[in-house]
């Protein structure tokens, strides 16, 4: 069986990359990270270079600018009169982002860019792959080339590729195993937010209390913050990330391209708002970064709060930004709040312990994880160490 052909995207526009977004809508197991809003975000986010490859089937390939007959999204079979035989249509989808920390600044350090610019690049790919309809052996070829596809891309270009899986793909780990990825386990939190009351009733009573003892202390929620109130958030995550999470963080000007909806999606449907923020006293004391896709999923993707300083006043700066976040998703007609994450299950992690009391449905899809490249991983983990600590 002939494997489809992949062509790498590299700008929002044409007649194949509209194909792609109405083929990833369509899709049952698309996520924010695989969509069209994503690749627009993407597109202007400083430290990242996005990396998205289309199976494309049929039987003439012509000019990807934008001469493609396209069959309807998740269709492979369908008859339509008045088609030619080199019809072309979408076999599957796969997006990847490569990652750099933010370019050094100081003019001692200007020699060492690009050093560091090697070290630090990694490649992620948040959810899965897309792949059309089809037979199972149609759709693990389809997965075969999409996968090779980005590795040919990125393996020279970064130190390793992690896949953050949002779906279950056990299926697919002998397919991943041939391409030297490795499985990992890591777990997961999702909470039902429809109804509110559902949500609601499903966290801890300490976290109910902790709510209402914040919002009567005269916490306040606020939904669309301005430029200003995204840099108080910044400079708590900064410090948060700086002295206790100990990761790297996305530049400041990320979270106010996220604010403003990346680089504006194509559809018509206004998402809901990616940045929450908590005031006290016209103070910001926390926020959440929370992209969504419209009418399916809400992602905690960067949370943090006052904590220490506010607890004392019966405020819980960290609480309410998540509770916020899921309440909204609720009011939005949003089913699924999704936490992104909580870490190898046989290791203790501080994070799980703060998420599991908002109660909701712990999965465990893991994540495939591959070196790329041997001495520069080798390296850049003892850099890593050196700055962060040793994990």
């Amino acid at each position: 069986m002939q494997p489809p052909k992949t062509i790498h995207i590299h700008h929002p526009s044409g007649k194949l990359y509209d194909a792609f977004r109405r083929f990833s809508e369509a899709h049952p197991d698309v996520s924010y990270f695989q969509s069209d809003a994503f690749f627009r975000l993407a597109t202007g986010w400083a430290e990242a270079e996005v990396v998205l490859f289309i199976a494309v089937k049929g039987q003439k390939l012509k000019d990807p600018g934008g001469h493609y007959r396209l069959k309807k999204p998740l269709d492979l079979k369908a008859k339509q009169s008045g088609t030619k035989e080199d019809e072309t249509f979408i076999a599957g989808s796969l997006m990847a982002v490569i990652l750099h920390e933010p370019a050094l600044k100081q003019p001692w350090l200007r020699p060492f860019r690009g050093i560091h610019q090697k070290l630090t690049a990694r490649t992620i790919i948040y959810g899965g792959p897309l792949l059309g309809e089809g037979t199972r052996l149609e759709k693990e070829i389809t997965l075969k080339t999409l996968v090779r596809a980005v590795q040919d891309h990125v393996k020279k270009r970064s130190v390793f590729t992690e896949f953050r899986n949002l779906y279950d793909v056990s299926d697919c780990k002998p397919i991943f195993r041939e391409n030297n990825f490795q499985w990992q386990e890591w777990l997961n939190l999702l909470i039902d937010t429809s109804p509110r009351e559902k949500a609601w009733t499903g966290m801890s009573d300490n976290r109910r209390r902790q709510v209402k003892k914040s919002l009567d202390a005269g916490a306040e929620i606020v939904y669309t913050p301005g430029p200003e109130q995204i840099d108080a958030f910044y400079d708590i995550l900064k410090e948060l990330y700086a002295k206790k999470v100990r990761k790297p963080l996305p530049s400041r000007a990320f979270f106010h391209l996220l604010a403003k909806g990346g680089q504006q999606p194509a559809s018509n449907q206004k998402p809901a708002s990616p940045i929450i923020l908590i005031t006290h006293q016209e103070r910001v004391i926390a926020g959440i970064a929370c992209p969504v896709l419209p009418g399916k999923v809400m992602y905690e993707w960067y949370v943090c709060g006052l904590d220490k300083e506010y607890n004392a006043q019966d405020i819980y700066p960290s609480v309410l930004a998540t509770w916020a976040a899921i309440e909204h998703a609720a009011r939005q007609n949003i089913p699924v709040f999704n936490f992104l994450g909580m870490g190898k299950p046989n290791q203790e992690y501080g994070v799980r312990d703060f998420k599991i009391r908002f109660g909701g449905r712990q999965v465990e899809y893991g994540r495939f994880f591959t070196v790329n490249r041997l001495l520069r991983y080798a390296l850049a983990k003892l850099a890593y160490n050196i700055k962060y600590g040793a994990s």
